[in-house]
């Protein structure tokens, strides 16, 4: 085996930028794999303003152009992928040339770094990319999946899935960020339980940690979102309006954006929550840690999420947290050990929930230490990036 192992990571979302949230979690699990002798290599989509190659903290990444100019290039980053893919005829066309452009600058750096292995994150689209080269190269392949990828899986089994079968089942392994999506995927096959692992997402503990100098706002409830049809934001503004109907100074501070924002501010003036509800822009993870640390409860009220970051950062911050007994997100609870879970769909129970936290301190300090806790042992980046080195090198170990 070699001393130093160059692994070729492919992703369609890789931060862009400092600040930039698109695959910040990838990028932090990159720099890590240094300490464990392997160098990384990242191919991302380009996007206007940004250069086709440059070097990062060591770390070397290329991005593939696939557009006619930059204005053309809109596929990546902006979290629609699917809906513009499959939404049109044209989009249908534009990614099979955004499929072809990624290809072939992966297969001209695995010819010009020397690749040892090639790790993809999402399997649609990088799976779909690897596919193509593993019927070329015999280099061992490993797959990261973090929720949407899997879902579309499920959503067309047939077309997906039956296209990808031979794909999956040769992959050295096979990392998702629940026990959630892992079960998904074996209800599809239950071969590929041997490959699959549940790998939760790594966090920056020198980013998301407790700030003692910040105090905490006892009637301050915040959401790191997005407005769409899965994160149900809606279903979280009417618990509110039921919150205030009883603790009429509570306040609500949404971090996000997204296509349903301007149905979801009309639903805010709908219920008077106007001087109650604050939205804010999506801000950079350092202020983002500010944020937890003010906020007395942290709320993700989604749907099948794959993981449920906004709450294991919060924990991380020291801040207790209810989400929806959904998918991912039940890993990160529990059984209403480490904060409380309630019903999808279901505002009474949340806003219940929350005006039980908001009226209860000492219940709120105590879940925020034990999910404090739990997030040292589970989320800290040093335990996952040694984890992630060891799959890597055990791939790689099969060809020597």
């Amino acid at each position: 085996m070699p001393e130093k192992i160059k692994i070729l990571i492919l992703t369609h979302n890789y931060p862009r930028f400092e600040g930039d949230y698109a695959g910040v979690f990838i990028d932090l699990q990159v720099k890590k794999l240094f300490e464990h002798n392997i160098e990384p290599i990242i191919l991302a989509p380009h996007d206007k303003g940004i250069p086709e190659f440059e070097t990062r903290n060591g770390v070397k990444i290329y991005r593939f152009k696939y557009g006619n100019s930059d204005e053309d290039e809109t596929l990546a980053y902006r979290g629609n992928m699917h809906q513009l893919v499959l939404g049109s005829v044209t989009g249908i066309f534009k990614y099979k040339d955004f499929l072809n452009c990624f290809r072939k600058k992966a297969i001209e750096i695995i010819e010009n770094e020397n690749v040892d292995i090639i790790a993809g994150n999402w399997l649609i689209p990088s799976g779909q990319v690897m596919k193509t080269i593993m019927n070329q190269s015999k280099l061992p392949m490993i797959m990261s999946s973090h929720g949407t990828d899997v879902q579309l899986m499920k959503k067309y089994f047939k077309v997906v899935y039956r296209y990808l079968k031979s794909f999956c089942l040769n992959l050295e392994s096979w990392t998702v960020v629940s026990n959630f999506l892992r079960d998904e995927i074996i209800s599809l096959n239950s071969d590929l339980e041997s490959i699959i692992s549940v790998f939760p997402l790594p966090h920056d503990e020198t980013i998301f940690y407790k700030d003692d100098k910040i105090t905490k706002s006892d009637k301050l409830i915040l959401a790191v979102t997005r407005f769409t049809e899965q994160k149900r934001v809606d279903y979280l503004i009417r618990a509110f309006a039921l919150v205030v109907e009883k603790i009429h100074d509570a306040r609500l501070r949404i971090i996000g954006s997204g296509p349903l924002k301007d149905e979801i501010e009309n639903l805010i003036n709908k219920f008077g929550l106007k001087n109650n509800v604050e939205i804010i822009n999506q801000i950079p993870q350092k202020e983002l840690k500010n944020e937890y640390n003010k906020a007395s409860v942290t709320v993700l009220n989604s749907y099948k999420e794959g993981f449920g970051l906004a709450l294991s950062e919060s924990m991380m911050c020291g801040t207790a947290v209810i989400g929806t007994d959904s998918g991912g997100i039940k890993d990160i609870i529990g059984n209403n050990e480490r904060g409380i879970l309630v019903p999808v769909d279901n505002s009474d129970a949340l806003a219940e929930s929350i005006m039980d936290l908001l009226s209860n301190k000492q219940k709120r300090d105590n879940l925020a230490r034990l999910g404090w806790e739990y997030a040292q042992m589970n989320y800290a980046s040093h335990k996952s990036s040694e984890k992630y080195a060891q799959i890597i090198k055990k791939a790689v170990s099969k060809n020597y």
